[in-house]
């Protein structure tokens, strides 16, 4: 509750004493000793009285000895809607220490290292979802690694000797003791990793009791480190996606290696049955883990808050093992020496157009002949002339007549401080013009040779900065279930194609981007992606 004899002012809702406020455009101009208003009568009346100002909001501000601060807004406010706009009062005046609220300060805090441990029976997607993890991880910069619980039991027990049903048969001593000694040596590796600099380690293995995910609690908690493990369940009760699964798990791992391919899905059965017997969902809320219900149909978190809220979550929720085409696009030219706002050139025009035909070509073969009402996802920078690219795309067909697009400044090419200037779209070839930065700044060029990635340019922006913003188009992208277009700048397309290929995004800057070319890429079942370059200078109108 506020002291009586603080000279505080509630602009919108309250009592003004001591003072009386005047909003000046973003100014808040205060005239000492002049009061206004009256008392409320329901609770916040604790706030001595009601005042207004000019825009309407409602803040709460404390008069000192060098003048008035404004301290936060809080809606309108009526004095009958006081209430519902909230209260004004400080939280640090009501705070409390409860167990959650610590559990959250603690998980909030940076770990030094952080074990994704995957959950769930044999079929389910584990591997899957551990490799683009770990793509997405390793593009965002973080030292990632994935360690393969069966990888682990092949090379101490051999894949014919290790992979039949009976081998995880838990009434089988010898195959019990192999199993544990492959986990036990994949884990000590997982924890090495940490402690040798990783900053996350993916743990792909069942770990189907609860005894086994303590135990990798406790082995964590031995380690001079300061690691996090979460815990990510997939589970799936699917019979399409089942079958799917394991039609691809038994075509590709070493375990069914020339196998009849229905006898090994038998025998991969009967390896689930046995798993099923034992199997314990996880449902210990001490612990931090991540639910995935059939294709994160669903999804329950416990314990999860800070940056993996931010990141790792929203990616897990939007990745799935459907098939559509992507095609990253360059904008079309432009005349040279103009400014950005430059309208397309006719050899740019007939780009847009000629993509716009290689697309619809391609949806036909993705959707059939009759295409829906909105075959395409389009997505586009802010920046004229790639507006117009799409623009010029859309009206190529009236196929693409009810189609939107969604422009995004996340896709915006780098920004380069004071080295801006048409030169640098003058002087693009199918790579950024560095060699005429250089000319134009030595010095920051030299920089710049030391660390590519992080090295900002004078004022603007660096290839990392392009790599964090444009993340949610990333999401965006792996989230969507139809085909997508994306139409962008060099150094963002570069970016990009640095996650789809999983190459190191240090050397994205030196991936060729050629003009009026298409990337066409295509989800694997692995998890990874197929990228190929298109000319559609040669499609047909």
């Amino acid at each position: 509750v506020l002291a009586p004899n603080e000279a505080d002012i509630v602009l919108g809702g309250a009592f003004v004493k001591g003072c009386l406020c005047a909003h000046l455009g973003s100014a808040l101009a205060v005239q000492p000793s002049m009061a206004f208003g009256s008392s409320g009568g329901d609770e916040d009346s604790l706030l001595p009285g009601v005042g207004a100002s000019a825009n309407g909001t409602r803040c709460l501000v404390k008069q000192t000895a060098g003048g008035a601060v404004a301290q936060g807004s809080n809606g309108t406010g009526r004095g009958e809607d006081k209430y519902y706009a909230g209260s004004l009062r400080k939280a640090s005046d009501a705070a409390i220490s409860c167990k959650g609220q610590v559990t959250r300060d603690e998980l909030t805090e940076k770990a030094r290292g952080l074990a994704i441990v995957m959950v769930g029976l044999p079929g389910r997607g584990k591997s899957f979802i551990s490799r683009k993890l770990q793509g997405f991880l390793r593009w965002q910069g973080k030292r990632c690694e994935t360690f393969n619980a069966g990888k682990y039991r092949r090379e101490v027990e051999g894949a014919v000797e290790s992979g039949r049903a009976d081998f995880f048969d838990s009434g089988n001593p010898h195959a019990l003791a192999v199993r544990k000694q492959a986990a036990s040596m994949a884990l000590n590796d997982l924890l090495e990793f940490l402690e040798g600099g990783g900053e996350v380690a993916i743990f792909d293995a069942t770990n189907s009791t609860h005894d086994r995910r303590q135990m990798i609690i406790e082995e964590a908690s031995k380690h001079p480190g300061k690691y996090h493990v979460i815990f990510v369940e997939v589970l799936c009760d699917d019979p399409e996606v089942l079958r799917t699964n394991f039609r691809n798990k038994v075509r590709h791992s070493p375990d069914f290696s020339g196998m009849d391919e229905e006898e090994a899905i038998r025998d991969l059965e009967a390896r689930v049955k046995m798993y099923e017997d034992r199997y314990e969902e996880v449902a210990d809320d001490t612990m931090s883990y991540i639910k995935l219900y059939n294709m994160s149909s669903k999804v329950l978190v416990n314990r999860i808050y800070g940056s993996i809220t931010k990141t790792l979550l929203p990616y897990l929720m939007g990745i799935h093992i459907g098939t559509r085409p992507i095609w990253l696009v360059r904008t079309a030219q432009v005349p040279a020496a103009r400014s950005q706002d430059a309208e397309l050139t006719d050899e740019g025009i007939l780009f847009a157009e000629r993509l716009g035909a290689f697309v619809r070509r391609r949806l036909r073969e993705y959707h059939g002949e009759q295409l829906p009402e909105k075959p395409v996802r389009v997505l586009s920078s802010t920046v004229t002339s790639c507006v117009q690219t799409v623009t010029a795309f859309l009206q190529s067909g009236s196929d693409f007549a009810p189609q939107v697009f969604r422009p995004m400044s996340a896709l915006n090419p780098i920004d380069r401080g004071r080295l801006g200037g048409s030169w640098w779209i003058d002087l693009c070839t199918d790579k950024p013009p560095f060699e005429k930065v250089r000319e134009c700044d030595p010095s920051f060029y030299s920089r710049w040779e030391d660390d590519k990635l992080h090295c900002r340019f004078p004022g603007g922006e660096s290839y990392h900065d392009v790599m964090c913003r444009s993340e949610s188009v990333l999401l965006e992208i792996e989230m969507s279930t139809r085909p997508v277009l994306c139409v962008s700048h060099i150094t963002c397309i570069q970016v990009l194609l640095s996650y789809f290929r999983g190459s190191a995004l240090e050397d994205a800057w030196d991936l060729a981007v050629p003009e009026h070319h298409v990337f066409e890429i295509v989800p694997t079942l692995g998890g990874g992606f197929t990228v190929e370059v298109v000319n559609v200078d040669t499609e047909p109108l």
